[in-house]
């Protein structure tokens, strides 16, 4: 007797999903997992980014916000036997009880090489740096904030010509795929590696205030490095005249050899320079 081989098509269980964010990385990573996985969004109105609003609403995407972590919070989460909590550019914090909430443990989205960049602002600070790369993890969420360890993990290069925009773009479009690589390794119960302890570092949120560019105390390629890293969709690095605040939205590193001091400003053939501790830079945009 000739049996037929039949094809049988695994069928693969659907996940519910909840993902907390408040920003295009979250967005992207939800157009990624919904086709494999129930998903709820969870936006924060701290900080609450009105244009992701937007974009759900036009969409048709229900979603919830949070004004901050309590137990209705809490208990609507374990109501809703979640397999997974996905943070993915969330500005509140996580305690025990929701850490405790989901069937597997949470994970988390950091853009910053680890230990090296633990905490906020990461991408504005490697740009600050003068980081040649960065790396974006998925890893397991802990109550020590970026201390939890990695599922997976990407290299990503930063171009001198780069600006936050341009690098918070790139970021977004590596993270979906390292979410699924991740979920994978959740399914199979592989144990996400341990951090290095060498080297670690956490760095403090970054608020409008820190923007102020200090002439006297930085070099034209760290004034430059302060400028696009903190240039729209950010308020913008700013100094101040007569009282009055300036801020710059672009620069570039000029070659010119003049004795001044730093902070004095120039004007050459219709453009405006200014010397730094060491260099000059050439003001493209301003406001």
């Amino acid at each position: 007797m000739n049996l037929k081989r039949l094809n049988i098509k695994k069928k693969i269980s659907r996940k519910k999903i909840a993902l907390f964010f408040n920003n295009n990385r979250g967005l992207e990573v939800f157009k990624k997992i919904k086709k494999d996985n129930d998903v709820d969004i969870f936006l924060s109105k701290k900080n609450l980014n009105k244009s992701i609003v937007k974009k759900l609403r036009k969409s048709k995407i229900s979603f919830q916000i949070i004004e901050k972590i309590n137990n209705n919070v809490i208990n609507l989460i374990k109501n809703k036997k979640y397999y997974l909590l996905i943070s993915a550019g969330w500005p509140l914090i996580f305690n025990q009880k929701v850490l405790n909430a989901s069937i597997k443990e949470p994970i988390n989205l950091h853009a910053g090489r680890l230990p090296n960049y633990r905490g906020g602002s990461p991408i504005n600070w490697q740009i600050i740096n003068g980081e040649k790369y960065i790396v974006i993890n998925v890893i397991k969420m802990t109550l020590k904030v970026d201390h939890g360890p990695i599922y997976t993990k990407k290299k990503i290069k930063i171009l001198n010509s780069d600006d936050v925009l341009r690098v918070h773009n790139k970021v977004n479009s590596a993270f979906p795929k390292l979410v699924i690589e991740a979920i994978g390794k959740i399914q199979n119960n592989q144990k996400p590696i341990k951090q290095s302890s060498k080297n670690a570092q956490t760095y403090k949120q970054r608020s409008d205030k820190d923007g102020l560019i200090e002439w006297k105390k930085m070099n034209s390629t760290q004034v430059y490095n302060f400028i696009r890293a903190i240039t729209k969709p950010y308020p913008g690095a700013f100094y101040y005249d007569k009282n009055k605040i300036i801020r710059i939205y672009k620069s570039k590193i000029s070659n010119l050899k003049r004795k001044c001091d730093p902070g004095t400003f120039f004007k050459i053939k219709g453009k405006t320079y200014v010397r730094c501790k060491k260099g000059f830079i050439q003001i493209i945009q301003k406001k």
